[in-house]
């Protein structure tokens, strides 16, 4: 019976309008810089987590441990906005430029702490 209102609490709650992804905003010009700078971001990513794992909490750990997350606020707010433009999920106008500026903020966070450590 527990299961029975569970399931049906779940699916009243999960009615919304169901329409097709727009896929045609694939072959637009800002779009393919989109995914091109998530595929960056991404790759970007799987470098830095290697050069990470080098350090092994040496003095330049802080510094790219700083990077990695910059890099994945990049790719995070490359694929919602991506999710927005293909009209999968319907998010506010400001959220990627926020994380965009959290992008910024990080990546001039990492770069000082690696001035500071090498100099």
């Amino acid at each position: 019976m527990k299961r029975l209102i569970f399931s049906a609490g779940l699916v009243a709650l999960m009615t919304t309008d169901i329409q097709a992804a727009n896929l045609a905003v694939i072959t637009s010009p800002p779009t393919l810089l989109n995914i091109l700078v998530f595929l960056f971001a991404g790759a970007c990513l799987f470098i830095c987590f290697q050069v990470l794992t080098l350090v092994k909490g040496g003095q330049l750990s802080r510094s790219w441990q700083m990077l990695l997350i910059a890099f994945s606020l990049l790719a995070i707010s490359q694929l919602v906005n991506l999710l927005n433009t293909f009209e999968i999920l319907n998010i506010p106008n400001f959220v990627v430029p926020v994380l965009m500026v959290l992008t910024v903020g990080l990546f001039l966070y990492g770069i000082y702490e690696t001035k500071r450590v090498l100099s």
